[in-house]
């Protein structure tokens, strides 16, 4: 039950992070963000991680702090792939793209010894179509031919493809962690991140976001982290197949915004792809 709960959670916390990220990316660097991002998160966790789980220098937790720091690095990617997206990108095909990395860690963890029913084999193939659907729009300039119908990717769509295939890494990099609390997880994953970011935003000179934007820097910062910290709670507990997928249910959340406030109008195709990609994560967390 606590999965499931801490699974939604992590939903809700990163569908407004997307939706907020995307209005500050009009003024905003995405290093800035990011930076905030894992400074947040040091403010927030380290502390606790300290009073939970104390320093794990032991000879055991070792192995579980390289895979806690190999995942900060493929959420630091992840995190820089999904900021780019949104600026050029619209949020509803963005995120629904982005939320596949629930079903790529699913087969990954499946791969690695779970075993597949035929439901939700079938969950996996309608969510890899309707990602299919999703990710192309029609060629502008084709249109204007008389010549055969031109297909691309969609705006941000090959930038959220690859934010799916690093966080379904950092799914089953966390999913394999026991040697302590996601306190410490996401702490030593916002160290790592920070050790990346830190350099590349002192030299662009955007360390500090605009005076007007630090609220909202703030604020999806803490939002981002408390994804992340209720996702990474999620996969401690539970199975990583349910536990992706259901942090997958963001796809849901955020079309609802993108088309309710951003106004958002996907093409039917697009629209088709996206309502499959939702009902195959759905089908295969509900099989799973």
């Amino acid at each position: 039950m606590m999965t499931i709960v801490l699974g939604l959670a992590a939903a809700c916390s990163y569908s407004l992070y997307g939706f907020g990220s995307q209005r500050l990316m009009r003024g905003v660097s995405w290093v800035t963000i990011t930076v905030a991002m894992f400074a947040t998160g040091l403010v927030m966790l380290l502390v606790p991680a300290l009073l939970v789980d104390g320093l794990p220098f032991s000879r055991q937790s070792l192995g579980d702090l390289g895979l806690a720091a190999a995942g900060g690095l493929l959420y630091t990617a992840a995190t820089a792939f999904f900021l780019l997206a949104l600026r050029v990108g619209k949020l509803s095909l963005v995120t629904v793209l982005a939320c596949l990395d629930g079903a790529l860690a699913a087969a990954i963890s499946i791969a690695m010894g779970e075993r597949l029913s035929a439901l939700a084999a079938a969950g996996l193939a309608c969510a890899a179509v309707g990602g299919v659907l999703a990710a192309v729009e029609r060629d502008r300039g084709g249109a204007e031919n008389a010549g055969p119908r031109r297909w691309r990717l969609a705006a941000g769509a090959g930038l959220a493809l690859l934010t799916s295939i690093a966080m379904a890494g950092v799914f089953v990099s966390y999913g394999a962690i026991d040697a302590f609390s996601p306190f410490t997880t996401v702490s030593v994953a916002s160290i790592a991140g920070l050790a990346v970011m830190l350099p590349i935003a002192v030299a662009g000179r955007v360390l500090l976001p605009p005076r007007t934007q630090a609220a909202g820097v703030l604020g999806v910062s803490i939002l981002d982290m408390l994804g992340f910290l209720a996702g990474s709670a999620a996969l401690a507990l539970g199975p990583v197949s349910v536990a992706a997928v259901l942090t997958a249910q963001t796809a849901t959340l955020s079309t609802i915004l993108g088309v309710a406030l951003l106004r958002e109008r996907p093409a039917w195709w697009q629209s088709v792809g996206i309502a499959a990609t939702i009902a195959g994560v759905s089908v295969l967390a509900w099989a799973m």
